[in-house]
């Protein structure tokens, strides 16, 4: 058995060929060892430059997705709270109260400095050009001082909406008062024409009375009529003298007793007309 130089094993035939044969044999097979070499290095250079271009537009297929995730978590973030304070100032501008009602009476005006902050700002407003539609109201853009005047005006108007409901309410009570009063002035005024008719009545009756009464006594002669005046009651007398004629009255007391004359003279002087309903 002969064995080459490498250590391999080399045939009978082989060995028998000239030594320039198998030169040129061993080269050949060493040629083509390294074509075959060559060839497989291009082939794994070349599959793994595919994989890598496989890998790399995966990679730029799908690495924006978790950027774009992130971001989008993060705006979410920022963007809920101001959401939230954005729906509460339109609130509170929207129970802004009117220029009359933000105003209010001279006891319940807003302090001097809020209101020429309110001016201020209300003045600016009018310089800036008004859109042809109304926009929103951008909450970034009134300062801290102006949110507390706008929670302040919206705290007034709260408290004259609930003065406003007082108001309405004593007035309620006093129409209430005002139809009961007016239903009590009606009575009365029908118990004065009942107290008037009445009275009217007893004027006349007393009248027709004492007339009869006066016309006895003027046909009487004085010196008679003086004796039975002298015991007679004196709140009949009286009302009998006013009715007669001065001069039958004055020939009755000048016969009378002198005491009893002098009662009638200042009783008649004291007693009053009653007055007259109107």
């Amino acid at each position: 058995m002969i064995y080459g130089k490498n250590g391999k094993f080399i045939t009978i035939k082989t060995s028998e060929l000239p030594l320039e044969q198998r030169t040129e044999k061993r080269l050949t097979n060493v040629s083509k060892k390294k074509r075959a070499s060559l060839s497989h290095n291009e082939t794994l250079q070349k599959l793994r430059h595919h994989n890598w271009l496989t890998a790399y537009n995966i990679f730029s297929k799908f690495r924006l997705l978790p950027v774009v995730a992130v971001l989008s978590f993060v705006l979410v973030i920022i963007r809920v709270p101001n959401f939230f304070d954005e729906n509460q100032t339109n609130r509170d501008i929207s129970v802004i109260a009117t220029p009359a009602e933000a105003q209010g009476n001279n006891e319940d005006t807003v302090p001097a400095n809020k209101v020429s902050t309110a001016d201020k700002s209300f003045t600016k407003g009018k310089k800036a050009k008004a859109p042809k539609k109304e926009q929103p109201l951008d909450p970034v853009l009134f300062t801290r001082s102006e949110i507390e005047l706008l929670q302040e005006l919206s705290r007034r108007r709260k408290e004259l909406d609930a003065r406003e409901q007082t108001i309405v309410q004593r007035e309620g009570l006093l129409m209430a008062a005002e139809n009961r009063l007016e239903a009590r002035i009606n009575e009365l005024e029908t118990v004065k024409s009942d107290i008037e008719t009445l009275i009217t009545k007893y004027d006349a009756q007393e009248e027709e009375k004492f007339g009869g009464l006066v016309a006895i006594y003027e046909k009487m002669k004085p010196k008679e009529s003086a004796r039975i005046f002298d015991e007679l009651d004196i709140d009949i007398l009286l009302e009998v003298f006013e009715r007669m004629k001065a001069s039958k009255s004055a020939s009755i007391l000048a016969k009378m007793r002198p005491e009893r004359a002098k009662e009638i003279t200042s009783r008649i002087a004291d007693r009053r007309e009653m007055p007259k309903l109107n």
